[in-house]
């Protein structure tokens, strides 16, 4: 008897187009809200979801048949509840897409600032000549925090154009192939005042919530630059507002938000030196195909009873 994935998408979407393909390796139901959700898990095997902002793995009792769950992304912080990691449940992302195009989405925001392209915009549109300087990236510091996969095609693509790119990480790492030397998060009060930009690539856990908090912004050179790529969480995004009229803060490039959609409210909207964008970074054209391809290839290994690809470590994203 063949298993039961439950693909949970969003009500704001139509049916995926793979569900004949995956119907070949497993039964596949469709469930578009929460109740749907639940009521479907209760019989199913394995769980798609579809809908990367649904908490359905982790604001819910563990379903009791439950082997897999599949997140078409990198980040599973809304899978990774006390359950899941408790349970024999495997966890699988999507690796290979995502990363080098969030590393594009940084460079360009690294070069937004630098060559003052909002102001060049400005003064297009209002008709004014002003010819002026501009900085170099050439030389420019920029700290990682967060030396994963995404990390890594950060400093590939950074250190290319002459930044020089200080990665961190939990702990030491004296000689990564990649990155050569990693430092530690407890060496950052010694970096953050050397750097122009600070780069957050860190999941969200319950180790690295509120990481960048008033201290550590009072830590950061003055006028420097934040870049968020991670997740919402990772900011204390009163101590950041705080820290941006202060000055001490001089541009914040956020792709992802504590709260999101991002509320018409709040102050991130209108603050000139902030640049929002609507958790976009990784997404390229093609990549649901390639997603759709990574999920389907899975399914059929799981079928099988053959070992899963892009496996997470649940521990490690739990801490």
């Amino acid at each position: 008897m063949a298993k039961k994935v439950v693909v949970v998408v969003s009500e704001r979407h139509s049916r995926p187009n793979f569900m004949e393909q995956a119907g070949r390796f497993a039964e596949v139901v469709i469930a578009s809200n929460r109740d749907q959700a639940m009521q479907e898990l209760r019989h199913a095997e394995g769980l798609l979801l579809w809908d990367m902002e649904s908490t359905v793995a982790s604001n819910s009792s563990l379903a009791p048949k439950l082997e897999w769950i599949h997140v078409p992304g990198i980040g599973v912080d809304t899978v990774i509840s006390q359950d899941v990691l408790n349970s024999a449940v495997v966890v699988t992302n999507t690796r290979g897409i995502f990363e080098h195009p969030i590393a594009e989405y940084v460079l360009g925001m690294m070069m937004l600032v630098t060559k003052d392209f909002r102001k060049t915009y400005d003064c297009q549109r209002a008709k004014t000549w002003n010819c002026r300087p501009t900085s170099s990236l050439r030389d420019q510091v920029a700290v990682l925090v967060g030396p994963g996969a995404i990390g890594r095609e950060i400093f590939k693509i950074l250190t290319a154009v002459g930044v020089r790119v200080c990665p961190v990480g939990r702990r030491v790492v004296p000689r990564d192939p990649v990155f050569g030397h990693v430092h530690s998060s407890d060496e950052l009060k010694d970096l953050l005042p050397g750097a122009d930009t600070v780069i957050l690539s860190m999941p969200l856990t319950g180790e690295t919530a509120g990481f960048m908090n008033e201290a550590r912004f009072a830590q950061m050179k003055h006028g420097s630059c934040l870049i968020n790529i991670g997740r919402g969480g990772l900011v204390d995004e009163g101590a950041l507002i705080k820290a941006i009229e202060d000055g001490q803060v001089g541009a914040a490039a956020l792709d992802v938000f504590a709260v999101e959609p991002l509320p018409q409210h709040h102050p991130f909207w209108t603050m000139d030196q902030v640049f929002v964008s609507p958790h976009m970074s990784g997404e390229v054209y093609g990549w649901e195909e390639r997603a759709i391809e990574q999920f389907l290839e899975n399914l059929e290994r799981w079928a099988k009873g053959e070992p899963l690809k892009n496996v997470v470590d649940k521990a490690a994203r739990a801490v």
